[in-house]
């Protein structure tokens, strides 16, 4: 009697889906069955977490009937639109200015904090810091030095420091997933990359419209001369056929985009090559943030824009956005149904050596 009506309630709403979706009744069912005759509430609860968490693929699906069962009236829907906003090297301005334009939106930003820039002239303080990170937003590692001119001890240190200092510092180690490698330049350094997966999950490290959740699709680096100038690289049948993003592959070299390569779109490259005309610079930036549409439907997410900002004001510097051009591409995400997430946001499933979006619903 139980198993008819859990198949009537589940194949009403998905019978449509494709015979994964099937699968997927028959273990919510089972998972179902057995929370029923489950004595121990609190235990049953983290069974069901462990359950959702182990069958990533059958994710969306779960999610999805446990939000029509919660609340038949708003059905809660799956964003195929996805944006990651980046600030690089804590410019007091990202926290003077472009945390208020933020807080408007109700969008969080990834903040990637060098430890020894922290107080010096224009940048922000630990009090700055901990403030974003007490609002939500993201707090994550990012180097001082240039690491491919480095000796592997000087190295070693340079990478594993941030992620000391910054838990020293109140942030919650656990959260401190993902290491910026400055200027970009390491993709097919396997030192620097080996030493990276030491500390972190994730490493930004690199260029491209769009950021690649398999790992396939990016061309070779650029040229040596461009590395670090914020050129793009663009989307493009893998010259090696790669199909997921381990770090090597099986001969042993390292692979032209793995999780410690995650790309980047550099904002100011654009800011410098228009010459901070805000109508180029913004016509090109939705280009950018609508190129994912293409990759992602249907309850999947293959790509993602990261967008790397530096200084938000109007002095037309090196890293500089003007502030009017900022607040104009926050209000065009915002009115054009764009979900804004964090690189906290993003997890490596080990099995499938694919990066994937913890929490795929609005």
């Amino acid at each position: 009697m139980i198993m008819t009506k859990l198949e009537s309630l589940f194949t009403s709403r998905l019978l449509s889906h494709s015979a994964v979706v099937r699968i997927a009744i028959i273990t919510i069912m089972a998972i179902a069955m057995f929370l029923v005759f489950m004595p121990n509430p609190s235990f049953a609860s983290k069974y069901l977490l462990y359950a959702k968490e182990k069958n990533r693929s059958l994710q969306i699906d779960l999610d999805l009937i446990s939000a029509n069962t919660e609340d038949q009236q708003n059905p809660k829907q799956i964003s195929h639109k996805l944006v990651i906003l980046t600030f690089g090297d804590i410019h007091k301005s990202q926290f003077a200015i472009a945390r208020p334009i933020l807080d408007k939106y109700n969008f969080k930003g990834s903040f990637f904090v060098p430890c020894d820039m922290v107080g010096e002239g224009s940048r922000m303080d630990w009090n700055d810091i901990k403030t974003l990170y007490n609002e939500g937003h993201d707090i994550q590692a990012k180097s001082d030095d240039n690491l491919i001119d480095l000796s592997r001890v000087k190295l070693d240190s340079e990478v594993s420091q941030p992620k000391e200092c910054l838990s020293a510092h109140g942030i919650d180690p656990a959260a401190i997933t993902t290491f910026a490698v400055r200027h970009g330049n390491a993709v097919s350094n396997s030192t620097v990359i080996n030493t990276v997966a030491k500390y972190y999950d994730m490493a930004i490290n690199g260029f491209s419209n769009l950021m690649r959740l398999n790992c396939t699709g990016y061309e070779d680096q650029p040229n040596p001369q461009r590395i670090g100038s914020g050129e793009l690289v663009p989307l493009v049948t893998s010259p090696r056929h790669q199909t997921d993003c381990r770090t090597f592959f099986d001969d042993g070299s390292i692979t032209d985009a793995n999780r410690y390569s995650i790309r980047e779109w550099n904002h100011n490259a654009k800011d410098r090559k228009y010459a901070y005309n805000s109508t180029s610079i913004f016509n090109t930036f939705v280009q950018v943030v609508n190129s994912q549409s293409k990759y992602n439907g249907n309850g999947i997410i293959n790509a993602i824009p990261l967008i790397a900002y530096h200084n938000i004001d109007n002095n037309r510097g090196k890293s500089s956005t003007d502030i009017s051009l900022f607040e104009a591409e926050m209000k065009y995400l915002h009115d054009n149904g764009f979900k804004v997430i964090t690189m906290n946001d993003l997890a490596y499933d080990e099995m499938s050596n694919h990066l994937y979006v913890k929490n795929m619903l609005q």
